[in-house]
């Protein structure tokens, strides 16, 4: 038993390795095909019609989606939380999630090494989500000035367009980074709002997306759009304040959902990796067995309805 709970560690840490090893053949190929793809551009610019650069396009779309299987989801988390996933990063995740699992390992027992594998791979993704919902609270408190700074230069007489992107370059970290990729997408050619909505969605931030509606509203339509964004921004305060207010109030109804849904799990590894063999012994016992399975569906039943009791709040 204790060989083939060693056998299907190493068959993760290997499959870990391989995921590793194919995103990053994956994303050079992409890097390779965009480059491609711009050289091709370039060279035939003046030669293709409008009309002919379509199929192209569509093509480049399709190769970009069939370019192989990628973790979006891990993608939109590395971005909100602002890391850049370079080789180094994965080298120092990789390191973080191996050398613990192999201290267990080789001190306790290869059931305790999988145990805390499985924590460790845990404990890495919420700490990036950490992370990156403060980075999303970060952008949010800025939005306001970022507004106030477009309304100041659309009242001395500048175009949306301008208002934006001078504004842009006033914001500071975090938001400045979101905004320089809206930037960056309507100098290749996209409408400010559509740029913007894009950009909303990948970072999650549904203020960014009111704001492209009243840029698109004001831009297709006409009118005020500086009181318009002025009444936005103070709207966002209003929001942020009273949002502050209910997190001060719910403090000990979340911080009683972590520990009932984080406890378990920490007393369940503790005994897996200090006193094995109890473990074991439960595991081989048919109604021990019924009983780790019930319990862990328990958990999972459990941890969910205090996710959505502490959300709702």
């Amino acid at each position: 038993m204790a060989l083939a709970i060693t056998l299907a560690a190493l068959a993760l840490i290997a499959l870990m390795g391989g995921a590793l090893l194919w995103r990053t053949a994956g994303t050079r190929a992409q890097k390779a095909a965009g480059a491609r793809f711009i050289d091709d551009r370039l060279a035939t610019r003046h030669a293709a019609s409008p009309a002919a650069a379509e199929p192209k396009a569509a093509a480049s779309a399709v190769q970009k989606k069939r370019s192989g299987f990628r973790l979006r989801w891990w993608d939109r988390l590395l971005a909100r939380a602002g890391i850049v996933p370079s080789r180094a990063f994965y080298i120092r995740v990789l390191a973080v999630l191996l050398v613990a699992p192999l201290i267990a390992a080789l001190l306790a027992s290869p059931l305790a090494g999988a145990v805390v594998l499985l924590c460790a791979c845990l404990a890495t993704v919420f700490a990036i989500w950490l992370r990156a919902d403060s980075r999303r609270r970060r952008i949010v408190e800025q939005l306001p000035d970022f507004l106030d700074g477009m309304v100041r230069l659309i009242t001395i007489g500048n175009s949306m367009p301008a208002a934006f992107q001078e504004a842009a370059k006033a914001a500071n970290a975090p938001l400045s980074d979101v905004l320089a990729r809206a930037v960056s997408q309507t100098r290749s050619g996209k409408e400010l709002d559509v740029a913007l909505t894009q950009v909303a969605k990948h970072y999650g931030i549904a203020e960014l997306q009111l704001i492209a509606a009243i840029i698109a509203v004001a831009m297709r339509f006409g009118g005020r759009s500086d009181h318009v964004l002025d009444r936005m921004a103070a709207f966002i305060r209003d929001i942020e304040q009273a949002r502050n207010e209910l997190v001060a109030m719910s403090a000990e109804v979340r911080l009683s959902a972590w520990v009932l849904a984080l406890l378990p799990v920490f007393i369940a590894g503790f005994i897996v990796t200090f006193n094995t063999q109890l473990f074991m012994t439960m595991y081989e016992d048919d109604l021990g067995y019924k009983m780790l399975v019930g319990a862990f569906i328990l958990q999972i039943v459990g941890s969910y309805w205090l996710y959505r009791m502490a959300k709702s709040i």
